[in-house]
C-alpha cells in the first residue's frame, strides 16, 4: 500500500483513483511541484539575464581566458585570485599612474638599510637616494653574477671595487646566495615583508643591476652586504636632510611629500634658519612626488608671502564621480594634519631678509615636486637647475578594495599659477607630458651641470650652477 501511495503521489500509475484521505497528500504534491517548476523557471530565467547582462556577456575574453587558464595552466588558480590579478592588470592598464598595489604609493624606504627607492605603483625597486649617515653609502660588492644569476668565481671586490648608486636597481635579496628572493617587479609590499623577516642582526644580501645611464643597465648583477643600520629597528629613515653648504647657503633635500617629510622638512628648515642661511637650494630630484596635504603644508614655508596669508597653489579639476567634473583651488596651509601647527615652526619668508630659492631638479621630479615648482616660479620667480622634470599634472585617488589591496585611480589633471597681460592670476597652464625646463645657458658648453647621477654636493654640478645663478 505504501508503494502505491508513492506512485499515486508522483502519478506514475494514473488508472489509479486517489481516496478522499489522499486528497490532502495530492495537494502538497502539486504544491510541491508548482514550487519546483517556479524555482527552475527562476533559476532558467536567472541565467538568461546572467548570460545577457553579467560576465559572460561583459567581458567574454575573460571567461575565455579563465577557462583555458583553468584547464591548461600548470598550477590549480580560483576564479577569486583570477579576479584578483584581472583587477589588477585591468586598473594597471589605464595608464601609467592607475593601478593597484597591497600599500600606498610614492617613494618608500626599506627599512633601515638608508636606501630609498622610486617604487610605488610602478613596482620597481630603482635607488633613488642613500642616506649619508648610513654605512651603505660607503658599502662595495662581494659577488658578481651573470645574466643567469650564476656566481662569477673569479670576481674579487677588493681589487673591483663597486657601490650602489642612484639609478641602480635591485634585483633580489637573501640571507645567503642559495637563498636569493627576485624582487624585480614585485610590489614594494614583498620587499619589505622579506627585509621584516630577517633577524634584527642580520647581514643581507642586496644583488643590484647597475645602471649605465639613459635607461639602460650593465649586463650581470651584483651582490653586496648589508647590515642594519645602527637605528632601532623601528625606527623611520628620514625624509628631508639638511646640508649646510656655504655661510649663506644651506640645502635641503626632501625625499617624498609625506606627514613624515613635512615633520623631516620643518626641522631642517629651523636649523637652517638657526644657522643664519640667507639662501636655499631644495633639492626635489628623484621626488616623484606626494600627498596634496604635505604639498599645502611645505609651500606654506617656502612661497614669499608677506602677508602670512593662504595663497593659491593649484587648480584641481577632477572627475568626481560619473563624469562630474568638479573644479577646486588648492591653497597653501601652515596647519599640520591634526590641525596642529607643529612646534617651533614659521614662515621662512618672514623670517629671512632676501630669502633667495633655486630648485634642483630631474625627470624623475613629479607630481606634488612639479606643483610646488610651479607655485615657486609664480610666487618667488624662482629658477630650476638640473634636467627636464617628468611632467605629472595629473593627480589620483586612493580606494581602499574589499580584499585590502588600494586601488589608484586618475581622476583630473591640474593647472599651475601664471599670469596674463594684465598680471592677473589664471589658470590656464598644465604641464603633463610637459614638465618644467631648467635654466639653460646660451653656450653649451657651459650646460656641464645636467648629469644622471646625484653624486655629493660638494662634487655636484647642478649645485655648482645653483651657485653661480646664486651669484657666488
Amino acid at each position: 500500500m505504501e508503494n502505491k501511495e508513492l506512485k499515486e503521489i508522483f502519478g506514475e500509475d494514473r488508472q489509479v483513483q486517489p481516496t478522499k484521505r489522499k486528497v490532502g497528500v495530492k495537494i502538497i504534491a502539486l504544491i510541491t511541484a508548482a514550487s519546483i517548476v517556479l524555482l527552475a523557471f527562476a533559476f532558467s530565467a536567472g541565467l538568461v539575464i546572467g548570460r545577457n547582462t553579467g560576465i559572460n556577456k561583459d567581458m567574454p575574453l575573460m571567461v575565455e581566458a579563465y577557462k583555458l587558464i583553468k584547464k591548461y595552466y600548470y598550477k590549480d588558480i580560483s576564479w577569486k585570485e583570477f579576479e584578483e590579478i584581472g583587477a589588477a592588470a585591468f586598473a594597471g592598464s589605464l595608464d601609467m599612474f592607475s593601478g593597484m598595489v597591497s600599500v600606498d604609493g610614492g617613494n618608500s624606504s626599506s627599512g633601515s638599510f638608508g636606501l630609498y627607492m622610486e617604487s610605488g605603483v610602478y613596482n620597481e625597486h630603482i635607488i633613488s637616494f642613500i642616506s649619508p649617515q648610513n654605512p651603505t653609502s660607503s658599502a662595495t660588492a662581494s659577488y658578481r653574477y651573470d645574466e643567469s644569476m650564476q656566481l662569477d668565481g673569479a670576481f674579487d671586490g677588493k681589487i673591483t671595487r663597486v657601490k650602489i648608486e642612484e639609478g641602480d636597481k635591485i634585483f633580489a635579496v637573501g640571507l645567503s646566495n642559495d637563498e636569493l628572493t627576485k624582487v624585480d617587479g614585485a610590489n614594494v609590499q614583498l620587499l619589505r615583508q622579506l627585509l621584516g623577516s630577517y633577524p634584527q642582526e642580520s647581514e643581507v644580501i642586496f644583488v643590484i643591476k647597475k645602471y649605465a645611464g639613459n635607461g639602460r643597465y650593465y649586463d650581470g648583477y651584483y651582490g653586496i652586504n648589508l647590515f642594519r643600520s645602527e637605528l632601532d629597528p623601528f625606527e623611520r629613515e628620514k625624509q628631508a636632510y639638511y646640508y649646510s653648504y656655504t655661510d649663506e647657503v644651506g640645502i635641503i633635500k626632501l625625499l617624498e611629500f609625506s606627514n613624515e617629510g613635512d615633520v623631516d622638512f620643518v626641522a631642517c628648515l629651523n636649523q637652517f634658519n638657526a644657522d643664519g642661511k640667507k639662501k636655499l637650494i631644495l633639492d626635489l630630484r628623484n621626488n616623484g612626488g606626494g600627498n596634496l596635504t604635505s604639498l599645502q603644508y611645505i609651500a606654506h614655508y617656502l612661497c614669499k608671502n608677506p602677508g602670512n596669508a593662504k595663497l593659491p597653489l593649484m587648480k584641481l579639476v577632477s572627475n568626481a564621480g560619473n563624469g562630474n567634473m568638479h573644479s577646486e583651488i588648492i591653497y597653501s596651509d601652515s596647519q599640520y594634519y591634526s590641525g596642529d601647527i607643529l612646534p617651533d615652526a614659521y614662515p621662512l619668508s618672514n623670517r629671512i631678509s632676501g630669502f633667495e630659492v633655486i630648485v634642483l631638479a630631474n625627470s624623475s621630479s613629479a607630481s606634488a615636486s612639479e606643483a610646488l615648482i610651479g607655485a615657486l616660479q609664480y610666487y618667488n620667480g624662482m629658477q630650476i637647475v638640473g634636467t627636464k622634470t617628468f611632467g605629472k599634472g595629473v593627480a589620483q585617488r586612493v580606494f581602499q578594495l574589499s580584499n585590502g589591496a588600494l586601488l589608484y585611480v586618475t581622476n583630473g589633471t591640474y593647472y599651475i599659477p601664471t599670469s596674463n597681460e594684465n598680471g592677473e592670476l589664471v589658470w590656464d597652464v598644465c604641464i603633463h607630458e610637459n614638465g618644467f625646463t631648467p635654466v639653460i645657458d646660451a653656450d653649451p658648453q657651459k650646460n656641464n651641470y645636467i648629469a644622471e647621477r646625484i653624486t655629493p654636493y660638494a662634487d655636484d654640478a647642478c649645485t655648482l650652477r645653483a651657485m653661480r645663478l646664486l651669484g657666488y
